[in-house]
């Protein structure tokens, strides 16, 4: 099966926080709505300035977001980013934000929940599945969801560096938006095919290593013991675009690293 990548611009708190009244209707309720997308976006992984161009896409498509399900961990600031830039584009969209513990995968974790109502329910043919999130975890349920029937697409932006997705389903890629300080980039061919193969680790030398190292010191605070927690290092540099293997090369690339605790409690020195 040939795996096609479409360019859109062509066609905190420990405890989980429900940021929406609660009678909000659930996935499967939303489901039932024709010519809607259910929209799961993963805040830990994709940025809030995707919004406008994700909403576009849909738009492009014939479709409006039905119902859109936000996750994401720590202080939640990129979940109520997400949520501040949709409403402000699309007033009615329904939205169900959450901030999940500050733990590995906690906010996936909460988003594969919340998909788990599909992939129990009954497939509609007339509503797409979108997960906004490069994430090798929501990546395995959205093809699972694709097994069980469902039509659903992964969007993610367009970022360097960064692997190719391994996966077979539909790949749309979002443009990241440009700042005012933003250098002129070439434009980009109409459709972006991306090879139907498993993703190769990005190369990682002293300027990549250099480069996460400040961003993850701008972006975290070091834990009273000393060091940043494991956790939210590799959180850090998935929101750089780097996939679980290339993440692994960079923490070990690292000089005079050491490393304490484990689990939840692991922390890197450096």
């Amino acid at each position: 099966m040939d795996r096609t990548s479409i360019d859109s611009s062509t066609l905190g708190e420990t405890a989980d926080q429900t940021m929406v009244a609660p009678q909000t209707p659930t996935a499967v309720e939303a489901n039932a709505a024709a010519g809607k997308a259910l929209v799961f976006i993963d805040a830990d992984n994709q940025v809030p300035a995707l919004a406008k161009p994700l909403l576009h896409f849909l738009a492009g498509i014939g479709r409006r977001a039905g119902r859109v399900f936000i996750a994401g961990n720590g202080s939640g600031d990129r979940v109520k980013g997400w949520q501040s830039a949709l409403t402000e584009i699309e007033s009615e969209v329904l939205i169900a934000a959450h901030v999940a513990p500050m733990r590995k995968q906690s906010a996936d974790v909460r988003l594969m929940f919340e998909l788990a109502t599909l992939y129990h329910g009954q497939p509609d043919a007339q509503a797409v599945v979108l997960i906004v999130s490069r994430d090798d975890l929501l990546l395995a349920a959205a093809e699972a969801l694709h097994g069980r029937g469902h039509h659903v697409l992964i969007a993610v932006g367009a970022s360097a560096p960064a692997a190719p997705l391994a996966t077979e389903l539909p790949v749309v890629v979002l443009p990241q938006p440009q700042t005012a300080s933003s250098q002129p980039i070439q434009k980009e061919p109409a459709v972006l095919a991306e090879a139907n193969q498993p993703a190769t680790p990005i190369e990682v030398d002293a300027r990549v290593v250099n480069a996460a190292i400040t961003k993850i010191r701008q972006t975290l605070s070091q834990s009273k013991g000393g060091g940043y927690a494991a956790s939210a290092v590799g959180q850090v540099l998935s929101q750089m675009g780097y996939d679980k293997a290339t993440r692994a090369r960079i923490v070990k690339a690292i000089p005079n690293l050491k490393e304490t605790g484990a689990g939840a409690d692991k922390r890197l020195v450096f």
